[in-house]
């Protein structure tokens, strides 16, 4: 008789960014008031996909986002696509 074994890990993961150039606090005209904007390369991380993921998301409109010298992308329209669609 075979037995079979099951073994589950459970992972947690801390992002951690602190560059000054890849986050900062700017008002958001979609949702008309001041958010937490960060690059697109920590909001892949954040979204844990890759960043060319987010650039489809920023043309599908489905982030906000700011674009100055550089795209910033509201940090709480990708906290709430998640939580409404997943794109990945």
């Amino acid at each position: 008789m075979k037995t079979k074994t099951e073994i589950e890990i459970e992972l947690n993961e801390t992002v951690a960014y602190s560059r000054r150039s890849e986050r900062f606090e700017a008002h958001c005209p979609k949702c008309e008031r001041r958010v937490e904007m960060v690059s697109p390369h920590i909001a892949a991380l954040l979204d844990h996909s890759p960043e060319r993921a987010i650039y489809r998301l920023i043309e599908s409109d489905q982030v906000h986002f700011v674009e100055t010298d550089r795209v910033m992308i509201c940090l709480n329209s990708l906290l709430h696509k998640e939580s409404t669609s997943d794109s990945r």
